[in-house]
């Protein structure tokens, strides 16, 4: 691992550790950092997994609506890397839909929640060697999102 790509991992880390505390700005600082690093960098899957993270920092600090830009570069960006890991491209619907709910858009939440569902049930096996249980969290997820959504 390259010095850049590993600095990169150490602000995503503290990002993570920043968010699960509570601290969304510092959480927003470091994950800014790691995504200044891998745009450099130029590792396009990576960026993207940065870039969602930010995203989802945004949400849930209760600032959808300055999550948009990064939505969009997110998913250009894993439209252009097929060699994105499948989970990540589930993930990155499922921040799409989660950032779309939070605007209040719930047609496009359901389009980017179905389209997550699908991609995650393709993923029963990942799922069952990360919990170490059979079952798949993803589609009971967007299930649950889908059958929730009011138009």
């Amino acid at each position: 691992m390259t010095d850049r790509r590993q600095q990169a991992a150490t602000y995503a880390a503290a990002a993570q550790q920043a968010r699960d505390s509570g601290d969304f700005y510092d959480a927003l600082l470091q994950q800014r950092r790691a995504i200044t690093l891998l745009r450099d960098i130029g590792d396009r899957a990576a960026l993207a997994h940065a870039i969602r993270h930010l995203a989802d920092i945004l949400v849930a600090d209760g600032r959808a609506s300055e999550a948009a830009e990064s939505i969009t570069e997110m998913l250009t960006l894993y439209r252009a890397a097929p060699d994105a890991p499948p989970l990540d491209i589930a993930n990155a619907l499922r921040s799409a839909a989660i950032h779309a709910e939070a605007i209040g858009d719930n047609e496009t939440a359901r389009a980017f929640w179905v389209q997550a569902r699908d991609r995650y049930a393709t993923l029963d096996d990942v799922f069952e060697r990360l919990t170490g249980i059979p079952g798949n969290p993803g589609v009971a997820e967007a299930n649950a999102k889908i059958a929730s959504l009011r138009f």
